[in-house]
Formats: structure tokens, sequence, C-alpha cells
């Protein structure tokens, strides 16, 4: 039961990087916040339907906004820097946003320093340094930087916010807290669309809609497994192999479906950054 578990969130996480990749390349672009809409709308549906009972409590307001704002950052600015840049490469460095969590862990819940943690900011350092070489196939624009970066601090900051909510209601809340939050999201993102893609509305509503609906179910589905399996496997072991597993299927995907090829180099920088990923999760 657990390794199947474990492989339904690695397809899971996989899913929604590799299928943000053809809606963008359809739309051109556009419809970025309509994509959004709907994923943030089918997580919640997901959530309300497994949810299986509904306990209010004000406090929660307050975590759920600041989760709503990091993880609408993360998934608007996800979508555009896989739109405008390689999918292999994106993937990889919003994985690294793990490092957020871990620093907050350490510094204000005085976490012990994991094995993995220095082993894993040396394989970090080495691995962007070889990822930014020139690749004439996939040219890095600064526009794509910006995007990815906002991606990676909003991802991260997203388990920064759960793990704030955790502690201050003692693991309760936990459906709650998400229905909620991405409710907010979703107000948020109906906003944008209305005031900058209400033109463009019905052509990405023929070319999204079925991609961002199976996009938010599979994010409930692997948020949903992981709060399954964190109390049956050890957490140094099912982080890694979940953080390993997406990005080798995501570069499989990006590889052969989508040509996107590395340098010799930059494929050296890919694999040292993927055991990077799995040191700094241990």
């Amino acid at each position: 039961m657990n390794a199947l578990l474990l492989i339904s969130i690695i397809i899971g996480v996989s899913f929604q990087n590799v299928v943000k990749k053809p809606f963008s390349q359809k739309a051109s672009g556009k419809g970025v916040y309509f994509f959004c809409l709907m994923t943030s709308l089918a997580a919640m549906i997901f959530f309300i339907v497994t949810c299986g009972g509904f306990e209010w409590n004000t406090g929660l307001i307050f975590y759920a906004m600041l989760f709503a704002l990091v993880y609408t950052v993360a998934s608007v600015f996800g979508l555009e820097a896989v739109a405008c840049g390689p999918l292999s490469i994106t993937s990889l460095i919003i994985s690294y946003s793990l490092m957020i969590p871990t620093v907050y862990g350490l510094v204000f819940l005085k976490d012990p320093v994991g094995v993995g943690l220095f082993p894993g900011l040396a394989l970090l350092a080495i691995s962007l340094f070889l990822l930014n070489q020139k690749n004439v196939n996939m040219p890095v624009t600064v526009k794509w930087i910006v995007f990815v970066v906002l991606a990676f601090i909003g991802n991260g900051m997203c388990t920064v916010v759960q793990k704030m909510q955790q502690i201050k209601f003692n693991g309760a809340f936990k459906n709650e807290f998400m229905i909620l939050s991405l409710a907010i999201s979703s107000v948020a993102l109906c906003f944008f669309v209305f005031i900058k893609e209400r033109k463009d509305i019905r052509t990405v509503t023929k070319i999204g809609w079925l991609p961002a609906l199976a996009c938010g179910l599979a994010n409930g589905m692997v948020n949903l497994f992981v709060m399954i399996l964190s109390n049956r496997m050890s957490v140094s072991l099912m982080f890694p192999m979940i953080s390993a597993g997406g990005i080798i299927i995501t570069y499989l995907v990006s590889r052969f479906f989508y040509k996107e090829k590395l340098t010799k180099t930059q494929f050296v920088g890919f694999i040292i950054g993927m055991v990077s990923a799995m040191f700094l999760n241990i």
C-alpha cells in the first residue's frame, strides 16, 4: 500500500509539471490566470469531497490568507516559467525550494541539522553553476529567471505556512485550512482573469479547462496522499524518493516529448541537482 501511494505521489507531482507545457504552447502565453484559477478550484473541490466533516476556527483566516498569497504566486509564476523556459531545468530549480522550509526549521524551530544539509548545499551550488552554462537549444532569458525565482519562493513558502498552521493548531484543521486557502486564492485569481484575460476567455477556456482540472485534481491527490504516507513512512526516506522520482519523470518527458536538449555540462548539473535535492530532504 505504501509503495502504491508513493508511486501515485511521484506521478502526480510529475503530471502537474508536465501538463502545463502543452497548455502554454497552445495558448501562446495567454490564460495563465485562468489555468491557475481552474487548478485552484479543482484542488479545493477535491479537499471538500475528501474532508469528511468541517470544523471552524477563526484563527485559520490569517494562515489561509498567507497561504493563498504564496500559493497563487507559486502557481502563476511557475506556469509563466514553464511557458518561457525549459521544463526540465524549471522543475529542478523549483524543487530546490525545499531549502526555504529547511532554513525556517533550523532558524525558528531549532530543528536539528540533518546529515544531508551541507552536502546538499554544496552539490546545489555546483549544480546551479553547471546549469547556468549557455545552451543554444534552450536560451535562458531574464524574464524566465525572474519567473522561476518567484515560483521558487512561493513554492517554498507554501510549506513554511503549512508548517506554521499545523504548529499553531497542533495538527488540526488540515482540510479546512486548505479549503479556505484555495477559496481565497480562487477569488483573487478570478479577479485577475476578469481584469487581464476577459478578452481571451473563450479561447483559453477551450484549450485549458481540461488540463487545468486534471492538474488541480492531481494537486489535491498529492497533498492528501503525502499527509497519509507521512504517518506510515519515514519522512527522511519519503521526500528524497518523491523529489528524485518527480525530477526524473519530468526530465524524461521534457527530453523525449518536448525535445529539450541539455548540453553535456548541463546534464551533469541536472544529475548533481537531483542528488542535491535528495540530500537536502534527508
